[in-house]
């Protein structure tokens, strides 16, 4: 009612900022306010499909977002790794910290999840390639087969470990490595 009030009294444009997670909470937002525009920063670091207008389903699975995301990121290299690691945490954040989950503990490191979580930020993830596998070992261990993967990651979903993704770093000349900026 504030911002209705605002409006109706204001020659400037008001944009509603603050928990939009998809395109309906948009809509419903604009229609309820009648603000000219909203922001969405969280939900979009989360899945940017989840403001089109008819998503193909599969896009809302993490795995789809982040495997477009690494190859953005391929394409044009982030000054370092760690802009990579942040936004997979935004894209896998609610797979493998469910907040709408009562039973999940996410202090209990025998939970593949927690542990895929923490696996994420470790220092020697630096290449798209070790990233790609990460994505692989979130599909094998969530129990997904990788068939609607490309099939540069459905032949890694069957052998792929915490292991063989921490030695890949290891390989010379493997993916697109990233230069630290100081």
């Amino acid at each position: 009612s504030e911002i209705v009030a605002a409006l109706s009294s204001s020659r400037l444009p008001i944009v509603l900022n603050g928990g939009i997670s998809n395109r309906r909470d948009a809509e419903a937002a604009l229609e309820r306010t009648g603000c000219h525009a909203v922001m969405a920063a969280t939900g979009y670091l989360r899945n940017h499909r989840r403001y089109e207008s008819s998503p193909e389903p599969s896009f809302f699975d993490p795995q789809h977002a982040a495997l477009e995301y690494l190859d953005a990121a391929e394409r044009h290299p982030p000054p370092s790794y760690l802009y990579i690691q942040k936004h997979l945490r935004w894209i896998f954040r609610d797979a493998l910290r469910p907040e709408d989950d009562p039973g999940f503990d996410g202090s209990d490191y025998s939970d593949w999840r927690v542990r895929l979580w923490t696996f994420l930020v470790r220092p020697y993830l630096r290449s798209v390639d070790q990233f790609r596998m990460f994505v692989a070992l979130y599909v094998r261990l969530s129990g997904g087969d990788g068939r609607e993967l490309p099939q540069s990651i459905r032949r890694l979903v069957d052998e792929v470990t915490f292991g063989s993704v921490k030695k890949a770093g290891k390989v010379i000349g493997r993916g697109t490595q990233f230069m630290e900026l100081h």
